[in-house]
């Protein structure tokens, strides 16, 4: 039987209906790094270069990225419930064309419309939970989210490691198949709307330019990659993509009903923090690509080792993310950002000395360390922006927030790992061997990691303690 919950609705009706979806999003945000330790393998199945094989990740970040927009005009227009099975029946669709994909260019399909599906259902899940929980709860309960979205790429290429070793590539698709059907059954029977449905507009012309415009940086950088250095390809791209972007931005502030509202960004506290939650989440997804690849490459662990290697810290992940919510709604989100960003500085800065020579014991631990800080910040950064803004403005903010978080990995990661191609270039004209040129490679995309863990530590400073929030 299909009825509205509200916040005051049975605490029962709303956990259930929470569950359900958080289930569904920790099986999509699972596969956001699934394909990690598989790249090196694809390079081999397909024969294609490493910038080529790598948009099965950033790619899928992209268009996840670019689904966020909607989510605002998606969950005013159709019924909740309905959206739910839609997005399941669409990663099912992804699923299937990935399992049975005979090219490189079928299976990045798969991948892209998989992230149709997970770039739609955390936004969703957020919206939901600011219509079924009162302020005084959002911290700890979004620190739970905080733990699907972190835990389940945090786990994904240990998971994704065991399954190329053992069942093989396509399987990275074939064992989310049977979970989707599940999904869907539950969304049928526990899922029910939240809000009332109207008809509200959404501007197609501003979706083209998103589009366009980041999937243009994206190129240009992934370009960059490829050669090693600047073309004429990837300086036009990377143009192209800055002046839609500014074209649409423009947009944005004319239109009546703007497909991401940017006045939010008018709130220091919101742009703030938006931008820590966005540094955070390229240091979660950054190096969960570049680190698998670093163990695969330089010190020649199989996808399995280098995924198992990672483990300690998908797990202090999933322990951290909803300690996270409560120590902010406890202490505020100032101290909580600051501890956070020194632990991934601290925790990055052994990664600077790596050499082929490293004991797997400190890598391991030097990964996992760092997990620790980016669950402390993750989600708390995002909660603080949201609840500074008005009611009528969170929806909005949700979106805009989680667009610039889930963009800023996508191109972010790119940007790591056309430093790893520059860097290796660098190496091979100073005559170092091949392992030695790849590590010299990946020393780039690691020195530029802690740096963002320093500019995070810096802005951090910028934001108010507890009692400074409650006396404003």
């Amino acid at each position: 039987m299909t009825f509205m919950l509200t916040i005051k609705s049975p605490a029962k009706n709303r956990n259930l209906m929470l569950g359900v979806m958080l289930i569904g999003a920790f099986t999509m945000l699972l596969t956001e790094t699934f394909f990690n330790n598989g790249i090196p393998t694809i390079i081999r199945v397909y024969h294609v270069t490493q910038s080529t094989a790598q948009w099965v990740s950033t790619g899928y970040q992209l268009v996840a990225g670019l689904m966020i927009p909607l989510s605002a005009w998606v969950f005013h227009k159709f019924n909740t419930k309905y959206t739910v099975i839609t997005l399941a029946a669409i990663f099912l669709l992804g699923s299937l064309i990935g399992f049975f994909a005979n090219s490189f260019i079928m299976l990045l399909i798969g991948r892209l419309i998989q992230a149709i599906s997970a770039g739609s259902m955390i936004p969703l899940i957020q919206n939901v939970v600011l219509l079924l929980y009162p302020e005084s709860k959002r911290g700890t309960v979004m620190g739970v989210i905080g733990l699907v979205v972190g835990f389940g790429p945090a786990l994904g290429p240990t998971v994704g490691g065991w399954i190329i070793d053992n069942l093989g590539l396509k399987w990275l698709f074939g064992v989310l198949i049977p979970l989707a059907l599940i999904l869907i059954i539950a969304a049928v029977f526990w899922v029910h709307p939240v809000v009332a449905s109207k008809d509200v507009k959404v501007d197609w012309l501003s979706i083209a330019e998103s589009s366009l415009g980041f999937g243009a940086l994206l190129y240009g950088f992934s370009a960059i990659g490829n050669t090693g250095g600047l073309d004429t390809a990837s300086i036009v791209s990377l143009i192209v993509g800055i002046v839609i972007l500014i074209a649409f931005g423009h947009r944005q502030l004319k239109i009546a009903n703007p497909l991401i509202n940017l006045t939010v960004f008018k709130n220091k506290t919101f742009s703030l923090t938006t931008a820590l939650s966005a540094l955070s989440n390229v240091a979660l997804l950054g190096v969960e690509l570049v680190l698998p690849l670093y163990l695969q490459r330089v010190h020649g662990l199989s996808a399995l080792q280098s995924g198992l290697l990672l483990l300690p810290g998908a797990l202090l992940e999933g322990l951290m993310s909803p300690i996270s919510g409560r120590l902010y709604d406890k202490y505020g989100i100032k101290t909580i950002s600051l501890i956070g960003f020194a632990i991934v500085a601290i925790g990055t800065l052994p990664m600077l000395f790596f050499t082929p020579q490293t004991s797997l014991v400190i890598v391991a631990a030097s990964y996992a360390f760092r997990i620790i800080g980016i669950a402390t910040v993750m989600m708390p950064t995002f909660t603080e922006g949201i609840n500074a803004l008005s009611p009528k403005l969170s929806v909005h903010g949700n979106a805009a927030s989680s667009t610039v978080r889930q963009i800023a990995g996508s191109l972010g990661t790119a940007i790591l790992m056309m430093l790893v191609s520059f860097g290796t270039q660098i190496g091979s004209s100073e005559h170092l061997s091949n392992v030695n040129q790849l590590n010299h490679g990946y020393w780039f995309s690691f020195l530029v990691a802690f740096l963002m863990a320093i500019l995070g530590f810096i802005l951090s400073l910028r934001l108010k303690n507890k009692k400074q929030r409650a006396t404003n």
